[in-house]
């Protein structure tokens, strides 16, 4: 499926939609560089324009999760809106029917309300600019450029025009709704939003004398609650454990007493979390029976800080990951042999991206024919993974990991897992 090509003003230049992709509605919306895995910051923004209740995307077209990839970065504001919502509007329309625009740009800029109303934004002079000194170096000949704004911004480009005159034929596209492009365009999608029904007034002056009191109500403990649980959520949310930590920390030895009993239940929250994440991790190792060795068939299942005495043996052996949760975790694991003088060596690492219920069984590997002491390390983590990691490779390195580090990690909201053969040192 090829859409139009469309691009999206920024001050640095247009940004140009790559790809769309439908995603699993378990997992969050994204906006990527393109063919890349990195994530831009304003992700949970986008996320919360697709999905409901938030999101207005789902209402128009059904589905709740993408992946858009972009030319380059958008980093801020709410410009953005628009452009997503008009890809959206056109890859909607592809799926049911055939829908193209040969030798067009689609130009974009505003902000998008949840009623599906278009607002202008403002610095179009340099957006403009950009963008002529784009379309300069574009060596495919476009027929025609399809402006998308509000009114307000279109007449803004109009006077601009004259800088752009040697570039092809302009068609100004004034939106006040999403509905106003889906007319233009002839989509099937795009009409599904409407305005609330409007309820006399009588029935609505009888709501708020019956709710006026609960609702002030509500909003000053949301209010109380929100003035420290959002900075939190937002460390959480970014894996931004350090910060958190020490976040937490001010607020229990300096803060009043909200703030104090609010560290206290969020540090129980995400210890919770980190427990629940330790049982939903399943941790498998297998020995395989081998045609022409003395290697047994063993299996047993990782729960305890012990692992089986057969894993001492010169024997093929391998690893399945699982994950019991209603939503996707990642999975870092190791399996190390730790000796008596030197650096550990490191049998197995690796690491898993696993949806809800589904498990991976990891490659094979021969353990070598030794009593040195071998180690499980596993951190499961519903967050990004940047700390951990160099907490990971931290405890890898230590055949008796420091109780601190294993309380950092199970304070971050990540569940944990070790598990040791002691054997005979040699």
């Amino acid at each position: 499926m090829t859409l139009p090509s469309l691009w999206i003003a920024t001050t640095r230049g247009p940004v140009e939609i790559v790809s769309i992709t439908e995603e699993d509605p378990e997992i969050r919306s994204v906006l990527c560089l393109s063919d890349s895995f990195q994530e831009l910051p304003i992700s949970p923004l986008y996320d919360a324009f697709v999905r409901r209740p938030t999101g207005l995307i789902e209402q128009i077209t059904g589905h709740s999760s993408y992946r858009v990839d972009l030319s380059g970065p958008i980093t801020q504001g709410q410009s953005w809106q628009l452009g997503l919502a008009v890809t959206h509007l056109f890859h909607a329309e592809a799926q049911l029917n055939s829908f193209s625009l040969p030798n067009a740009l689609v130009w974009t800029t505003g902000k998008v309300t949840p009623r599906g109303i278009v607002q202008p934004v403002g610095k179009i002079v340099e957006k403009w600019k950009m963008t002529i000194a784009e379309l300069a170096n574009k060596t495919t000949k476009l027929d025609q450029i399809i402006v998308i704004a509000h009114a307000t911004n279109i007449a803004e480009v109009q006077k601009l025009e004259p800088m752009g005159s040697s570039q092809p034929k302009i068609i100004y596209l004034p939106a006040s709704s999403l509905n106003d492009i889906a007319t233009y365009f002839e989509l099937s999608v795009g009409n599904t939003l409407r305005a609330p029904a409007k309820r006399s007034p009588r029935v609505f002056k009888g709501y708020i004398v019956a709710g006026l009191l609960g609702l002030i109500g509500i909003a000053t403990a949301m209010k109380l609650a929100s003035d420290f649980v959002m900075p939190l959520s937002r460390l959480d949310t970014e894996g931004r454990y350090r910060e958190l930590f020490m976040e937490l920390r001010l607020m229990r030895q300096e803060g009043n007493w909200l703030d104090v009993n609010g560290a206290f239940f969020f540090q129980k929250n995400l210890e919770n979390r980190a427990d629940r994440l330790r049982k939903n991790m399943h941790v498998e190792i297998r020995s395989l029976q081998g045609k022409n060795t003395t290697c047994a068939s063993h299996k047993a299942t990782i729960t305890t800080s012990t692992l089986p005495e057969w894993v001492h043996a010169a024997c093929q052996l391998q690893l399945t990951l699982g994950n019991r949760s209603d939503r996707p975790i990642g999975i870092w694991i190791a399996l190390v042999s730790h000796g008596t003088t030197g650096s550990p060596t490191v049998i197995l690492r690796n690491h898993a991206a696993l949806p809800p219920g589904q498990t991976v069984t990891l490659p094979k590997f021969i353990m070598e024919k030794s009593n040195t002491i071998k180690t499980v390390i596993a951190i499961a983590s519903i967050m990004p993974d940047s700390e951990l990691l160099s907490w990971f490779n931290t405890l890898i390195n230590d055949v008796h990991p420091a109780d601190h580090m294993i309380s950092r990690i199970e304070k971050s909201g990540s569940g944990f897992l070790f598990a040791q053969a002691t054997g005979t040192q040699k």
